[in-house]
C-alpha cells in the first residue's frame, strides 16, 4: 500500500471507531453498553499506531469489535500488565476509565504482533443468545404459516451454534407471557416497547433438522475457541458473560451440527437435503452485515433460485450500516418470488424488541 492509501484507510478507520464509540459502547440508550471501550474510541481517533494495528483486518467486519476483543482475549489468557486494572470482569475494583488509554495504548504496542495475528485470523463471531428473544417470535410465524410441521433450520453464520439451540432455552416477555423451558439453564427476559406484542407460540414449535454454515466454526468442546467467546464480551458486562457460560454448557451437552465453509458454495447441497415434511425456514442474525455486498447479493440470489424447486421462509435479524437500530425481517420464498416484511426492531444484544407487524 502507498502512503496516500494508508491515509484514506486510516481516515476510514477512524470514522468507523468514532461511530462504535458514540453510537455503540457510548450509547445511553443501550443497557448493554461499554463506557471502558467508548472512552478508548474517543481517546484513540488521532493515535496512528492503534489505528494501524487494525489496518490489515477484513474491513467489511466490525474492525473495532476484532481490537478489544482481541486485547481482552490476551488479558483473559492471563497476560500481566497494569490495563487489567481498568477491566470490570478482570478485577474487583475497576480504576476510572479517564486513566485508562495509555495503558490501552502501551499493551497493545508492546502486544503488536500477537494483536495483528488475532485481527487477521479472528473473526467478530459474537454467539449473544439473547438475541433469540428476537428470533423466537419469528420462528413461532414460520411454524404457523407451515401449519403444524416441524422446522427444519439453516443458520448461516452461527458462529458455536448457540442460537440454533433456541429451543432449549425459556424466555419471559413481561406481560405478553412466558414461553419455553423453565428448567432450562439458559433463562432469557425481553422487555416490550411500542404498543404492540409479538405473538408469540404457545409452545415453542418442534424441529426436525438443524444445521448452520460458517467460515470458521467455534467448537463449544474446545477452550481456546470459547475464549474468544468470551473476549468479545464487553468487560462490564458480568450478566451477558455468565449466560454465555451456561449456553456454552447446554451446548456441549447437545452440540450442533456446525459446518465449515462458504455459503455460496454450501446452500445448495445442504437446502437439497432438508426433510421434506417440514418447515424449511434459513436464517441469519447479525452475521450477513459482516459480509461483502457482492456475497450478500450472491445468497440472496441463490435462495430466490432454490425457492423454484421448494417453498420456504428466511428469517432475518441484522444491523445493517445506517439503521439505528437492529431489525427483525421476515421473508417468505416462493416459486422465484420473494415477499418480505418487517416486524420489528430490536436491541443489539436482545434486552428490548419493539414489534411493528400488525395482525
Amino acid at each position: 500500500m502507498n502512503q496516500s492509501h494508508d491515509t484514506e484507510l486510516l481516515a476510514r478507520i477512524a470514522r468507523s471507531v468514532t461511530w462504535f464509540g458514540e453510537r455503540v459502547y457510548g450509547n445511553a440508550a443501550w443497557e448493554s453498553a461499554s463506557p471502558l471501550y467508548a472512552q478508548f474510541c474517543a481517546d484513540m481517533i488521532g493515535d496512528t499506531a492503534i489505528l494501524t494495528l487494525m489496518a490489515d483486518a477484513d474491513q467489511h467486519q466490525q474492525i473495532t469489535h476484532l481490537l478489544f476483543g482481541s486485547v481482552h482475549y490476551l488479558l483473559l489468557n492471563g497476560e500481566q500488565h497494569p490495563l487489567t486494572d481498568f477491566y470490570a470482569d478482570l478485577c474487583a475494583e475497576p480504576r476510572p476509565k479517564a486513566e485508562a488509554y495509555p495503558y490501552f495504548r502501551a499493551f497493545c504496542l508492546e502486544h503488536a504482533d500477537e494483536i495483528h495475528r488475532l485481527v487477521t485470523t479472528k473473526r467478530v463471531q459474537t454467539n449473544e443468545v439473547w438475541r433469540c428473544t428476537g428470533l423466537l417470535p419469528a420462528f413461532g410465524l414460520v411454524a404457523q404459516h407451515g401449519q403444524g410441521k416441524p422446522l427444519a433450520l439453516l443458520e448461516i453464520g452461527p458462529s458455536a451454534g448457540l442460537i440454533l439451540l433456541w429451543d432449549q432455552y425459556g424466555y419471559d416477555y413481561g406481560a405478553a407471557g412466558y414461553v419455553g423451558t423453565k428448567s432450562s439453564p439458559v433463562q432469557l427476559s425481553c422487555k416490550l416497547r411500542g404498543n404492540l406484542q409479538p405473538p408469540l407460540p404457545h409452545a415453542l414449535p418442534p424441529i426436525a433438522w438443524r444445521a448452520g454454515i460458517d467460515l470458521l466454526p467455534i467448537d463449544v468442546g474446545n477452550e481456546e475457541e470459547t475464549r474468544w467467546l468470551q473476549a468479545l464480551i464487553w468487560p462490564e458486562q458480568k450478566v451477558r458473560a455468565a449466560l454465555l457460560q451456561r449456553a456454552i454448557k447446554l451446548a456441549q451437552q447437545h452440540p450442533p451440527r456446525l459446518i465449515a465453509g462458504n455459503a455460496l458454495d454450501l446452500l445448495p447441497t445442504l437446502l437439497a437435503k432438508m426433510p421434506q415434511e417440514s418447515t424449511l425456514c434459513v436464517y441469519h442474525s447479525y452475521a450477513l452485515n459482516q459480509a461483502p455486498k457482492d456475497v450478500r447479493d450472491g445468497i440472496f440470489v441463490l435462495l430466490a433460485e432454490y425457492s423454484r424447486v421448494r417453498d420456504f421462509f428466511r428469517v432475518s435479524l441484522e444491523w445493517y450500516t445506517g439503521q439505528t437500530d437492529a431489525t427483525l425481517e421476515l421473508f417468505a420464498y416462493q416459486q422465484g418470488n420473494v415477499q418480505g416484511e418487517l416486524l420489528a426492531h430490536c436491541e443489539g444484544h436482545g434486552r428490548w424488541i419493539e414489534w411493528l407487524q400488525k395482525e
